[in-house]
């Protein structure tokens, strides 16, 4: 079995692209201060706490899950476009017109939870070999992940598989690594949660990025309105959703901006050829 690549912060897009090529995933050694993790998992305990287990077995009967993540938590919007982030989504989607953010998900896997099916995140959008890459996604360690507590589980290389392989645990290994790492991994890999068998709460938080012509898995514009985000950087608003991809996708109204409507102030042009002014 190939081994998790483990790099370091200060790696580049070349030494992460390298990584995602070869295995599929990588893990960023502290990537963050853990007292970031911290502020976040703060910033989402009002809402955690009254967040529901999963209803079946993939979801994980014993696995909360808490969304919402952009607009309750302004320090997880610092960390949205982290360098790390940007550079892999920039690789794999490197022959695509856009990507975006699509989902982030508080994930606490809790004492006596079983290991999770392993799968591939792009099933979410079909069961096709699909010719490229649709999806790259990640996971923050707002705790230590172990072994013992539930950390991810991943097959390095099993991007470079097909559909119909039906892997287990014991085709896997755990993502071990220190709270404020980030683990990164492309649609295509199979993984999974995995179980835990300590006595306390394993917390992580679940990025989810798609090619831009893709939905969205979760409604962040819907979470994030034009009234949320008006303060917020332009990078970061057009990451979340607001921008024109493709030719003629994502416009607003007359053929205009989305950002229009975050800011009627301002010219962002018209058309449905994309505009990337900021």
């Amino acid at each position: 079995m190939i081994d998790i690549p483990r790099l370091e912060t200060s790696a580049d897009r070349a030494a992460i692209g390298e990584a995602l090529d070869a295995a599929g995933c990588c893990l960023i050694e502290k990537a963050a201060d853990p007292s970031v993790m911290d502020a976040i998992r703060a910033e989402m305990l009002p809402y955690s706490g009254k967040a529901t287990f999963g209803v079946g077995e993939f979801e994980g009967m014993l696995t909360r899950r808490t969304g919402s993540i952009v607009d309750r938590s302004e320090t997880y919007r610092s960390l949205a476009m982290h360098p790390a982030v940007m550079a892999g989504g920039d690789h794999i989607f490197a022959k695509a017109s856009s990507w975006m953010l699509s989902a982030v998900e508080l994930i606490e896997i809790f004492p006596g939870q079983p290991d999770q099916m392993l799968h591939r995140d792009q099933w979410k959008y079909d069961y096709l070999d699909l010719p490229v890459e649709v999806e790259f996604n990640g996971m923050w360690a707002l705790d230590d992940f172990t072994e013992e507590n539930g950390a991810t589980r991943v097959i390095p290389g099993s991007h470079l598989w097909g559909n119909k392989e039906h892997p287990t645990s014991e085709h896997s290994t755990p993502a071990e690594m220190a709270k404020g790492s980030l683990l990164l991994y492309t649609g295509r890999l199979y993984h999974g949660g995995g179980p835990n068998q300590s006595d306390a709460p394993r917390a992580g938080l679940s990025l989810q990025h798609c090619l831009g012509w893709l939905a969205q898995s979760e409604q962040i514009m819907l979470e994030c309105p034009p009234a949320v985000v008006v303060d917020w950087p332009d990078d970061l608003v057009r990451f979340i959703g607001y921008k024109k991809r493709a030719d003629a996708l994502g416009y607003f109204r007359d053929s205009e901006d989305p950002m229009t409507a975050v800011h009627p102030d301002r010219d962002f042009g018209r058309g449905w050829i994309i505009h990337e002014e900021t």
